[in-house]
């Protein structure tokens, strides 16, 4: 059986706010990978500039993300509001309360 609407929706919601917590994570891990190589002092310049340009890449991404989030979570609501169904809509409401601070 194929998935409801709601659970489209709720799925999408919930694997964006899984993707933003693996970019937080990686923008993390490079900031740490960078200030390693500032510190070292054999690194070669170049491999420096281009591990600074993935963590300004990462960091340019995430307004992004938390935008698409927000955009997800009104969807979902809008769609609640509005809708007619037999479905449980607790997980919906679960999703859309853990993502409050977007």
């Amino acid at each position: 059986m194929s998935p409801s609407q709601l659970e489209i929706k709720v799925r999408a919601l919930q694997r964006l706010v899984k993707e933003e917590g693996y970019y937080q994570q990686e923008l993390k891990d490079q900031t740490a990978h960078v200030e390693k190589l500032k510190k070292d002092k054999d690194v070669d310049p170049y491999d420096l500039k281009k591990q600074e340009e993935v963590q300004q890449d990462t960091e340019k991404l995430l307004p992004t993300m938390y935008k698409k989030i927000a955009e997800f979570k009104e969807n979902l609501e809008e769609y609640i509001k509005s809708y007619q169904g037999n479905e449980e809509l607790q997980d919906a409401q679960t999703a859309i309360k853990k993502q409050m601070k977007y």
